[in-house]
This record gives C-alpha cells, structure tokens and sequence, in this order.
C-alpha cells in the first residue's frame, strides 16, 4: 500500500489508481507489499457507500466526521454516568448520530429524550419526506437517504431554518437547533409533560425563515409546510415547523417516532415518562439497604403517592395506582434482597383535533330551543 505525504493528501482520499500511479501527486513508495491490493478499489479516508462505491466531496469529509462522532457517543462513559443528569439528547444537524443517541439512552435507562434531525437537504414535499421517513432508499443506517432507526423517546422534526450568527451573518440551522430552545421554553412556562407545540408552548423564536438547501444550487429555499404536506409528515411520525400568520415560526407536531402504538406516541408523554424515571430513582435510592420489611415498604409506597398525587395536580396524571406490599414483594423476591414497587399511570393526552360543527338556523329558532 502507498504511503501519501501530507501535502498530497488530496491523492490518497479520491485517487482511484494503484501503487504505480505518479501522475497525480507526489507519491512515496513503501516496503510493504501490494499483492493483496486491488488497484481498482477504492481506497479512502472516509467509509465507502454500502454498495463499495467511493464518496466525494462534502459526503467523504462528512463520512469522516461521522465516524468520529460515533465513536465518541459509543465509547465514552462518562456520559453514561448516573451522577451526570440531562433530559434531552441532540446532535445537531447530524441525523447519522440517532442510533447511537439511542443506544446511549439505552445504557442510562432512557431518561433522556432524543431530538433527532431530517437532512438539512430533504426537499419539501409530501412525496420525498414520506420516502425518507419510510427508508424507501433501503439505507442502511440514518443519513441523508433515510430513516432507519425508532425509538418511543426519539422525535424527528422538519424542516432547517434560517437565522444568524453572532456576526449577523445568515446561516441554515438544523431542525434540532430550534426545537431545543422551543424545549427549553416550554419547560420554563410550564413542564416536561406538556406538548412543546401550538401557538402557546410550541413558538420558534430563535430563525426567521424554515426551508432546505437546494441540492443544485446550494442555496437556502424558504418553504411553508402546507396542510396536506403536514397531514403526509403525521402518516410518517415526522413533525413539522412552519409558519403561521399572527403566530410566527410554530413547532405544529407532538409526534414520536415510536414503532409501537402506546400513549409513548406523544412527545409529551414520552417526556413525563422520562422525568417520572429520573424522580422515581431519586425517591427510591434512600431506601437501598435498608430492612426489607413491611415498614420500608410502607414508607417508600407512601413517598412514591405523594410523587404522583403532585403530578395529578399539575396536570401530568390522571389516575395512578401504586403497589407496594406481600402480593409483589414474595419470599422468594426478598431473598433475593429485591424490592418491587409497581406503578400504573393513566397519563392525560394533549389536544390535537379540533371539531367545531357550525349549525345555521332560521329566525327564532334559537330561541325556542332556550324554552
């Protein structure tokens, strides 16, 4: 295999030729052997397609930094620590990285809700959203060709937007770089298990415009998501941001993008389940070691109620029931120095349809049906 210096770099990452190419670069030859080497192969920095094809361009600097990313997500530990707390997982513009934010939230027991992005080149049509979202490409990882991965605490949201950096220079933002901040919003009106979409919760105050970058052009196209496009995202689980006069840029979805159907299909559900993991281990961990009697469980069920009657008083719960006694705390579960707490949770579902029949009547009539 050739050696490149790094001044002809350019060489080793898109030069299709063998060892015994010279006219494009200045090679050095090594010792080691070539005759395992197949001239015609690519051979590159950047990971080749999965049908062995080569990538060029933005696509190979992009493959290059998508591997280290994943490699950092997959191997650091510190992130997986329980003493380092967070509720919400992005890797803005990058939305190769949904899997391993999965698989990271995996390893922290899923207290973590994963704001994944769509390809900042998706063009704005029911048609090649819909593709996307259903991996009609048959990628085999999250890219710019589709969507692979779900998850009950992954929400996927379109389109990019467009604001300013700290010069006033415009630039195109991921999905996620809004979402966060509509998050964080929300959160601070009003909590975690309340949908952060609409006109009162769901308002994007950090972009000016939302669109995609024309893949022939390179240049930002600003798009309004019409009601049939949104109506097309919500057969796909993607939500949609769009703009709506006298409300400005509004995040109009409440979507996971969840293979199951569950309550665990609204964002806002979603989001209290995570927060009712992270509390609930909080409560219980006091309670490690200590007699695995009829006292500590009398406690620690009473702790758990007092929890969840907050939550039905904030609008989180319904109804909840709480079990904490003989019939799930056998002989044999205490031997094994276990403890049960079993938790049902009816949580309340958000507003998403509307129906407002319109009765027209004759003169008077209203007025008899008051008698």
């Amino acid at each position: 295999m050739p050696t490149v210096s790094t001044s002809s770099i350019f060489v080793s990452l898109f030069s299709p030729f063998g060892s015994g190419s010279t006219g494009l670069g200045n090679v050095r030859q090594s010792n080691e052997t070539v005759n395992n080497y197949y001239p015609d192969r690519w051979v590159t920095k950047s990971t080749n397609n999965a049908d062995g094809s080569g990538t060029f361009g933005r696509k190979a600097q992009r493959q290059v930094v998508v591997a280290q990313l994943k490699s950092e997500i997959d191997t650091n530990q510190a992130i997986r620590e329980d003493q380092r707390g967070y509720n919400v997982i992005a890797t803005p513009g990058y939305p190769e990285l949904i899997a391993n934010m999965i698989n990271l939230n995996t390893d922290r027991n899923n207290t973590a809700f994963i704001v994944g992005d769509t390809p900042m080149r998706l063009v704005g049509t029911s048609t090649a959203i819909q593709d996307w979202a259903n991996n009609t490409a048959s990628a085999l990882d999250n890219g710019e060709d589709g969507l692979v991965s779900a998850s009950d605490f992954l929400g996927v949201f379109y389109p990019s937007g467009l604001t300013t950096d700290n010069t006033g220079k415009s630039i195109v933002v991921p999905p996620s770089h809004m979402m966060l901040r509509t998050l964080a919003n929300n959160d601070n009106i009003a909590f975690p298990w309340f949908a952060p979409s609409g006109t009162r919760r769901g308002v994007v105050d950090n972009a000016t415009a939302v669109g995609y970058i024309d893949s022939a052009t390179g240049e930002f196209e600003t798009i309004s998501v019409t009601e049939s496009v949104r109506d097309s995202m919500h057969e796909v689980k993607i939500n949609p941001i769009t703009f709506f006069a006298g409300a400005g840029i509004v995040n109009f979805g409440n979507l996971t993008k969840t293979s199951a159907s569950s309550a665990l299909d609204r964002i806002n559900v979603s989001r209290l389940a995570v927060y009712l993991r992270t509390q609930l281990d909080a409560i219980a961990k006091p309670f490690i070691f200590e007699p695995n009697d009829e006292l500590t469980r009398n406690e620690i069920k009473g702790a758990v109620e007092s929890f969840l009657l907050e939550l039905v008083g904030q609008r989180g719960l319904f109804d909840f029931l709480v079990v904490c006694d003989s019939t799930n705390n056998t002989p044999t579960r205490i031997d094994r120095n276990e403890l049960y707490v079993d938790i049902a949770i009816e949580p309340i579902k958000s507003v998403e349809f509307i129906y407002i029949p319109l009765r027209i009547k004759n003169t008077g009539e209203i007025a008899k049906l008051g008698n």
